[in-house]
């Protein structure tokens, strides 16, 4: 008994600490698992939503995924990352590297920007002046007292 104890107590704190519970590691599978894509080539569906029967892809990649989860060392990043190290950025629903983000801050400018123009130009004070309209001359007043005569 007592070289049990000494033994039990050796085992406890020697077994590896570097996993999660299985509620947390589920948690964190879903929530990688919804931004990766499957990369079977036949279906392009979310990794979690691969519907397709004979897919081999998905079954390999949702494993290592489970894999990755259960290690506590790694964060959604660290996950995502070991995900891209073994497939490949095509697993990433939006790749990293890819120019969508650069597109997206130069198109929200610009509409920021006419937006912008479009309310001075509609708020501005100090508008151009509308000209003033026309006064009679004397030849139209002849004319009209003329042609009021012909008409009495």
């Amino acid at each position: 008994m007592k070289m049990l104890t000494p033994l039990l107590l050796l085992l406890l704190f020697a077994a590896p600490l570097s996993a999660r519970s299985p509620e947390e590691a589920d948690m964190l599978y879903h929530d990688v698992g919804d931004q990766m894509f499957c990369i079977c080539g036949g279906c392009r569906d979310a990794l979690l939503e691969c519907s397709m029967n004979n897919c081999s892809s998905k079954v390999l990649q949702r494993e290592f995924l489970r894999e990755l989860c259960a290690d506590e060392k790694l964060d959604a990043a660290g996950i995502k990352a070991g995900m891209v190290k073994r497939f490949g950025p095509k697993v990433l629903q939006v790749p990293e590297e890819s120019s969508l983000f650069p597109i997206l801050g130069v198109a929200v400018l610009l509409l920021s920007a006419a937006f912008g123009f479009g309310f001075w130009a509609v708020t501005r004070k100090g508008a151009a002046p509308q000209p003033a309209p026309e006064t009679p001359t004397d030849e139209m007043d002849s004319r009209i007292e003329r042609d009021i005569k012909e008409l009495e």
